[in-house]
């Protein structure tokens, strides 16, 4: 891994709901937040991280859709947070886990691996009913498109905590050679910290 510079909050923020909006299964909901709040999709589409206001508008979004910074999937999320900027090898891909939820759970045989989780994809496995359609598609995109940002969570440079991308990394999952030279951010935290969010990573 290589840090190519420091990030803000702010910047994370922008990359986390942009990957969202493109999502097919949260996009909607995220685009339902924005009416709610009467913004205009180019907010997230077209956002300016510089734009303090803007990113005052765009927490706004993400405490409702996500419960950023402290409730929901946000719940005893660190506080103390370095985020950079980063540009990843393949051999980061390996250290890379899912966060602690039941579909994942299950998709990875608990192991939280994506590797894991293609392997089970693979061989036909599905979790609660959910088709892996959109995976099999995605497959076949790899290489050929430029996927977002991914953003991590790390107290230590061996465990790096999915916190937005899980289903890019599951693409990757497939062939992880596609991963060196990807970019996304990386934050930094303590252990303190990251024992209280998902104590598997200090392990």
């Amino acid at each position: 891994m290589q840090i190519i510079r420091s990030a803000t909050q702010g910047e994370v923020v922008l990359s986390f709901l942009q990957g969202e909006f493109e999502s097919s299964r949260f996009g909607e909901e995220l685009r339902q937040v924005l009416v709610f709040f009467g913004f205009s999709h180019s907010l997230i589409s077209d956002g300016d991280f510089c734009d303090k206001k803007q990113n005052e508008d765009r927490l706004k979004v993400f405490k409702k859709f996500r419960g950023f910074p402290d409730q929901d999937l946000f719940e005893n999320f660190p506080k103390n947070i370095e985020w950079n900027y980063v540009q990843f090898s393949k051999g980061d891909f390996f250290n890379c886990y899912y966060i602690n939820y039941s579909y994942w759970n299950e998709l990875s045989d608990f192991t939280s691996q994506p590797t894991t989780a293609c392997k089970n994809i693979l061989a036909g496995k599905e979790v609660f009913g959910v088709s892996n359609k959109n995976f099999l598609r995605g497959k076949e995109l790899l290489g050929k498109v430029q996927f977002p940002p991914v953003i991590l969570l790390s107290c230590n440079p061996k465990k790096y905590l999915i916190i937005e991308g899980h289903s890019r990394m599951t693409l990757y999952g497939f062939n992880p050679d596609f991963f060196d030279g990807t970019f996304g951010y990386v934050g930094k935290v303590s252990e303190q910290e990251m024992q209280l969010y998902d104590s598997r990573m200090i392990k």
